[in-house]
């Protein structure tokens, strides 16, 4: 008996091995959980490297070298990016300059609601502290939002042009051919559909914005252009995104309009596209693949949010949905996928069922003809 079980027990330097490796995953987790300046720009150069892999390998394999088409890949998101904000930084400035009117509204709307009537006004000569007050988070908001992007940038750079090489070396850490098989295919479904789901949600969130202030624009709203880049940031959080969109145009037009029924027109237009979008448009694109489940979501936006701030918001559905690309892609992890929601494991299925015909296709054609 004490001899089977010798036998059965791994090496010690094996259970050694095992320890350390689970005290480094465990030291990256309380590092990613709780250092939210190391966490959102880290997380963030991941996804965004994940989208323009299949960009850089394109022009890598037309014979560019590796870090210039990274460098071109970048700076092209950074100038689409500030192209569409240059457009429209008017009436994103006269927003900003209306942040305590808005404010106001809202907080009229919400005492509404809640059935008392504001009675107290604001003094005129309160209006200047009171924007001063308002846009001072927003500042110090903004700066600590441009560190992060530009920290994300430089990593992103160096995943582009190292990341391979790295996880070359990481699959040869794995001794067994057939976990290093799963761990390949795992690679090859983030590198081709959590790409895929990347681009085509940044997409779609794009065009939701210029809809959004195109069908605002007709309605005749003020700053109609900065709404509709509020809704197309906001709507990569799904369910909360688009209530807290609505929420400022309701906020917006009371502090145009004052509490009329005119307000709500405005409201219940971007309601309207957000549902074509959300149950018509997306879905068809991507071809009702990786729902994800509606309380796993808001789940993942409240806990991103409370790690991470405002980015842990905006990194949680795509974090989630690359998970389950992942888990969905490994046999052996493939029923915790399900968890998170539906689809993704049935491509992953047809992927591998592909693969096993070319390799019986090409081993056939290897194999020596009779009589030759």
């Amino acid at each position: 008996m004490s001899a089977t079980t010798r036998e059965d027990a791994p090496p010690e330097g094996e259970r050694v091995a095992r320890l350390v490796k689970g005290c480094v995953i465990l030291l990256l987790s309380a590092v990613i959980i709780f250092s939210r300046t190391i966490a959102v720009p880290a997380l963030g150069a991941v996804l965004l490297s994940i989208a323009l892999f299949p960009v850089v390998n394109r022009a890598a394999h037309l014979g560019i070298p590796r870090g210039l088409a990274s460098l071109g890949a970048l700076i092209g998101i950074v100038a689409i990016s500030g192209g569409i904000l240059y457009t429209v930084r008017e009436p994103l400035a006269q927003l900003g300059e209306r942040v305590p009117e808005i404010m106001d509204a809202g907080q009229q709307l919400l005492m509404r609601a809640a059935g008392r009537h504001a009675t107290a006004t604001q003094a005129p000569d309160a209006a200047p502290a009171a924007l001063v007050d308002a846009l001072a988070p927003v500042l110090a908001g903004v700066t600590a939002t441009l560190l992060a992007i530009g920290t994300s940038l430089i990593l992103s750079y160096f995943i582009l042009t190292c990341g391979t090489g790295v996880g070359r070396a990481a699959l040869t850490a794995v001794r067994h051919r057939h976990e290093r098989r799963n761990w390949l295919r795992v690679c090859g479904s983030i590198r081709t559909q959590a790409a895929h789901y990347l681009q085509l949600v940044t997409a779609i969130n794009v065009c939701f914005g210029l809809v959004t202030g195109v069908v605002l624009t007709l309605l005749h709203v003020k700053d109609a252009a900065a709404y509709g880049v509020i809704a197309g940031l906001m709507n990569f959080i799904p369910i909360v995104g688009a209530l807290v969109t609505t929420g400022v145009i309701l906020a917006g037009g009371i502090a145009e309009h004052g509490v009329t029924t005119v307000v709500l027109l405005p409201a219940a237009a971007f309601l309207m596209l957000h549902i074509i979008e959300s149950q018509f448009v997306t879905p068809m694109l991507l071809g009702r693949r990786l729902l994800l489940n509606p309380l796993i979501v808001i789940a993942g936006v409240l806990v991103g949010a409370t790690a991470w701030g405002r980015g842990g918001a905006f990194l949680a559905v795509p974090i989630l949905t690359s998970a389950k690309i992942a888990l969905d892609a490994h046999p052996r992890f493939r029923r915790w996928g399900q968890v998170l929601g539906r689809g993704a494991v049935v491509d992953c299925q047809t992927d591998e069922a592909r693969r096993v015909r070319l390799r019986r296709k090409v081993g056939g054609r290897r194999q020596p003809q009779p009589g030759s």
